[in-house]
């Protein structure tokens, strides 16, 4: 079995058994020396779900290292079949191996305490490292979007980040405080609770319909 952290959508139980049926033992964890940022373009939501590439409204949820800081994350165990389907999804990050706390601070020995997280990577080392040729890397994003991947000016995408902060609220207030403060636009400074003060159309987040289909996907 293959321990995953999420650190998004996949806070939410619910979400995490609809990418990963056979899940087990569903935990919430603290993560630390990481932030969330929101610094990644979202292929997906050009090529399924109509964004304009041009807008820069485009990003999708990423992590960073920091020297200070922490983030709630969720983790669970599943096969080898299922983390192969999973890091297929997340083909653009770059897996890393951190150290996890569960959140009530109690200790399983029987359970893992490090697990796979995904975490912001380059361009040059995605197309080198991830993509065997240049036709692989048209097929999986020139096809849809020409430009960097990986930008410090790009914006959530609207529908995906309700999507997270509902997943994310389902955890109680505690832990959407977490996200809200720990999770930066790709500027790197502006932190999410503050993009949703200064943006009155986006704090309407719980009640908006996503079109939400998790096996159509977002990243």
């Amino acid at each position: 079995m293959i321990s995953v952290v999420g650190y998004g959508s996949l806070l939410s139980e619910h979400s995490a058994l609809q990418t990963v049926p056979a899940l087990q033992n569903f935990r919430l964890v603290r993560v630390p020396g990481y932030r969330r940022i929101f610094n990644k373009v979202g292929v997906v939501f050009i090529s399924r779900f109509g964004a304009d590439p041009a807008n820069l409204q485009l990003a999708s949820c990423s992590t960073q290292a920091v020297k200070t800081g922490e983030i709630i994350c969720s983790q669970f165990e599943c096969s080898v079949d299922d983390f192969t389907a999973l890091y297929e999804r997340e083909h653009r990050f770059r897996w890393v191996e951190v150290e996890t706390v569960r959140l009530d601070g109690s200790v399983n020995p029987a359970e893992p305490n490090v697990g796979r997280m995904c975490t912001a990577y380059n361009d040059l080392d995605y197309r080198l490292n991830k993509c065997i040729t240049p036709q692989e890397y048209e097929r999986r994003v020139g096809d849809f979007y020409h430009g960097s991947l990986w930008r410090d000016d790009i914006l959530p995408f609207p529908r995906y980040l309700a999507f997270c902060l509902q997943a994310v609220a389902s955890q109680g207030q505690a832990v959407l405080d977490n996200f809200l403060d720990s999770s930066f636009l790709a500027d790197g400074t502006t932190s999410i609770r503050t993009y949703l003060q200064q943006s009155p159309e986006r704090q309407d987040w719980r009640n908006v319909d996503t079109g939400y289909n998790y096996r159509t996907g977002y990243e």
